[in-house]
C-alpha cells in the first residue's frame, strides 16, 4: 500500500520555502529515528584461566617471527610472499570492494540531489490539423522552451533500516580486513613450512644419493666375490636389490624436491617464466637451523585478541545482528520526501533570470499489507544466519584452543624426538659397520648386514622429517597464538579494534548508523 502528497508552486520565493520545509522535516525525522537491531552481546565461552602443564617463558616473540631462524633466504622468501602472493592480492581487492559497499550504504543515508535540463522546440502552421492559422499568408510559427531544474529525494530512515544496513556492511568490511591479516599469517606460515619441507627433502635426497653410492661400491665388491665363488648367488641378488632400492629412492626424492620448489614458487608469487626456469635458493641446511623456544606469557583469554580468525568471526556475528534490524524494519512504513526547484524561459540567456520559476515538494509512503510471509521469512533467515555465525564463532574458539594445546605439546616434544632419532642414527650407523665387519670375517650371514643397512637408511630419512617437524612446530605455535608481538604486554602483530571501543567511538562522533547501546531496540 502506498500514498503520496505533493504541492507544485511557481514563484520567486520557492527556494527559501523548499529549504525550510525540507530542513524542518529532516530534523524532526532524525530526532525520531530508531533501530530495531538486537543488542549485541559476545557469545559466552568457558575459557580456562591458564594453560595446563605448560611452562610459559617470559621472552617476547617478534612480530616478524620468522627472523628468529636466522636464515636470510627464508626471510626474503616470506617478504616476497607477503608482497606478491596472489591470494593476498585477491583479499586486498575484496577489502576495497567491501569498503565501496560501505560507501554506497553511507550515501543512502543522505538526500539524493540531481539536476535536469531540457530544450523543447514546437512548430505549428495553418495546414496542421485542428489548429488555427497564425497568419493569413500560411506562414508557420516556431517556439523554443528551455527548462532547468534541481530535484532532491530522501527516504526517511525512521526504523533504522539504512543505518543497520550500513552497520552490517561496516562489520563485513572489518571481517574482510581482519580476515586479510589471518591470510597474511597463513601465507607466512605456509612459506616457512614449504621452505622447511624443501630443506628436509634436500637432506633425504642427499641421504639417498650417499646410500646409493655406498651400496654400488659394496655391490662391486660382492660381484667380484660372487664371481670368485666366495659368496652365494642369494647374497649377490640381495645386494643388487638394495642398490635398486636406493636408486628408486633417489628418483622419488628428486620428484618430491621439484614439486616442493614449484609449490613454493607459486606461494611467493613468481611469474610463470620464473616458475619454470628459476631455481629456488637455499640458505642453511635443515640441521643447522635453530628452533628457538617461543612460548609466550599470557592467559588463554588473551587469545581472543591475538588470533585474527576469532576477531573476524565475531565481526561476522555483528554483521548478521545488524541485518536482523534491516529485516525487522521491512515490516514498517517507508516514507520518502521529494522536492524540485526549476525555471522556464524562451531564451537560454534568461533561463536563470526570468520570472517563470517552478517548484514542488511532497511526501510519499508505502506499508506492506499482504506479502504472503515474505518479510517474515526474511526475518527468520536473518536470525538463522546470526545463529549460524555464533556457532561458527564458538567452533573457531574451540579450534583455537585445540591448536594451542597440540602445537605447544608438539613444540615441547619435537626437540626430544630429534635427539632420540639422532642417537638412533648413530647407533644404527655403528651397528651397520659391525655387521659388515662380522660378515666379511664369516661371523654372520648377509641378512644381518641387510637388516642393519635398511634400518639405517630408514632412520636417516626419518631424521630429516623429524628436523622438519621440529621447525614446523615452532611455526604452528606462532599461528596458534595469532602471530607475534613485540613486548611483554603482548601487543598483537595486527591492528585490533575492540568491540566496545568501536561502539563508544561511533556514539561519540555521531556516526550515521552507530549502534545505540550495541543495537538496542527503540
Amino acid at each position: 500500500m502506498s500514498f503520496s502528497a505533493s504541492t507544485p508552486r511557481t514563484g520567486g520565493r520557492a527556494l527559501k520555502r523548499l529549504a525550510v520545509g525540507i530542513l524542518c522535516s529532516c530534523v524532526a525525522c532524525a530526532l525520531a529515528a530508531c533501530s530495531f537491531a538486537p543488542r549485541y552481546e559476545r557469545p559466552e565461552q568457558d575459557l580456562p584461566k591458564e594453560w595446563r602443564s605448560v611452562d610459559l617463558g617470559s621472552a617476547p616473540l617478534d612480530t616478524d617471527w620468522w627472523t628468529r631462524f636466522n636464515d636470510p633466504v627464508l626471510t626474503a622468501l616470506i617478504d616476497d610472499a607477503l608482497t606478491q602472493n596472489q591470494d593476498l592480492a585477491e583479499s586486498l581487492a575484496r577489502i576495497d570492494s567491501a569498503a565501496a559497499q560501505v560507501g554506497v550504504a553511507t550515501a543512502a543515508l543522505f538526500p539524493q540531489v540531481s539536476g535536469t535540463g531540457a530544450a523543447t522546440a514546437q512548430s505549428a502552421s495553418e495546414k496542421a490539423p485542428n489548429t488555427v492559422p497564425f497568419s493569413q499568408s500560411g506562414l508557420s510559427r516556431s517556439t523554443t522552451q528551455y527548462q532547468g531544474a534541481l530535484s532532491a529525494g530522501w527516504e526517511l530512515d525512521l526504523w533504522g533500516k539504512a543505518r543497520n544496513r550500513r552497520t552490517m556492511l561496516s562489520d563485513v568490511l572489518m571481517n574482510s580486513v581482519i580476515g586479510h591479516e589471518a591470510l597474511r599469517l597463513s601465507v607466512a606460515a605456509q612459506t616457512a613450512q614449504g621452505y622447511f619441507a624443501l630443506l628436509a627433502l634436500d637432506m633425504q635426497l642427499e641421504t639417498a644419493r650417499r646410500t646409493l653410492k655406498s651400496r654400488e661400491e659394496s655391490f662391486g665388491i660382492y660381484t667380484s666375490r660372487y664371481e670368485q665363488g666366495d659368496i652365494t648367488e642369494l647374497d649377490w641378488q640381495r645386494a643388487r636389490a638394495e642398490v635398486e632400492i636406493a636408486r628408486a629412492q633417489v628418483h622419488t626424492s628428486t620428484v618430491a624436491v621439484d614439486q616442493a620448489e614449484a609449490a613454493l614458487a607459486v606461494l611467493i608469487g613468481r611469474s610463470p617464466r620464473d616458475i619454470i626456469n628459476r631455481a629456488m635458493p637455499r640458505g642453511h641446511d635443515i640441521g643447522s637451523l635453530p628452533a628457538p623456544p617461543v612460548l609466550p606469557t599470557g592467559l588463554p583469554s588473551e587469545l581472543l585478541m591475538r588470533r585474527p580468525d576469532i576477531r573476524a568471526a565475531e565481526y561476522l556475528i555483528m554483521a548478521y545482528n545488524a541485518n536482523i534490524g534491516v529485516a525487522r524494519a521491512q515490516f514498517f512504513p517507508s516514507i520518502s520526501l521529494t522536492g524540485a526547484l526549476g525555471t522556464l524561459s524562451a531564451a537560454v540567456g534568461n533561463l536563470f533570470s526570468g520570472p517563470a520559476a517552478t517548484w514542488s515538494y511532497g511526501a510519499s509512503g508505502s506499508i506492506p499489507l499482504l506479502d504472503f510471509g515474505n518479510n517474515w521469512y526474511n526475518l527468520k533467515d536473518a536470525e538463522a544466519q546470526k545463529r549460524a555465525a555464533e556457532a561458527a564463532y564458538r567452533k573457531t574458539v574451540q579450534t583455537a584452543f585445540e591448536d594451542i594445546r597440540t602445537s605447544l605439546t608438539a613444540q615441547r616434544e619435537a626437540g626430544a624426538i630429534v635427539r632420540s632419532m639422532q642417537i638412533e642414527v648413530e647407533s644404527l650407523r655403528r651397528a651397520t659397520e659391525i655387521a659388515r665387519l662380522q660378515y666379511d670375517n664369516g661371523y654372520t650371514d648377509y641378512l644381518t648386514v641387510l637388516d642393519a643397512e635398511r634400518q639405517l637408511f630408514a632412520a636417516e630419512l626419518q631424521l630429516a622429517s623429524a628436523l622438519r617437524d621440529r621447525l614446523n612446530a615452532v611455526v604452528s605455535v606462532c599461528m596458534a597464538l595469532g602471530g607475534g608481538w613485540a613486548d611483554s604486554g603482548a601487543s598483537p602483530a595486527f591492528p585490533i579494534v575492540d568491540t566496545e571501543e568501536l561502539l563508544e567511538e561511533e556514539k561519540a562522533v555521531g556516526v550515521p548508523g552507530a549502534r545505540s547501546g550495541g543495537g538496542a531496540r527503540p
